[in-house]
C-alpha cells in the first residue's frame, strides 16, 4: 500500500507565483514560509517588492 504524503501549499513553486501576482499578501507568506523555494529567488522577490514600495513613495511624496 502506497502511501501519499501531502504537499502544503507554500511548497508548491507555481502556487506561491500565481497567489504573488493575484493575491500578494498571501504570495508573501508562501514565499516567507516555503522551503522549496530557493534564497537568492526570495532574496530578489523581496528586493524588487521593496523597490517597488520605494518607488511609489517617492513618486507619491514628490
Amino acid at each position: 500500500m502506497k502511501v501519499k504524503t501531502k504537499v502544503k501549499w507554500y511548497n508548491d513553486p507555481q502556487m506561491v507565483g500565481t497567489l504573488l501576482i493575484f493575491w500578494p499578501p498571501i504570495g508573501l507568506y508562501g514565499l516567507y514560509k516555503s522551503e522549496t523555494i530557493k534564497s537568492k529567488w526570495k532574496k530578489l522577490t523581496y528586493g524588487a517588492l521593496a523597490l517597488v514600495c520605494i518607488l511609489l513613495a517617492t513618486n507619491y511624496l514628490v
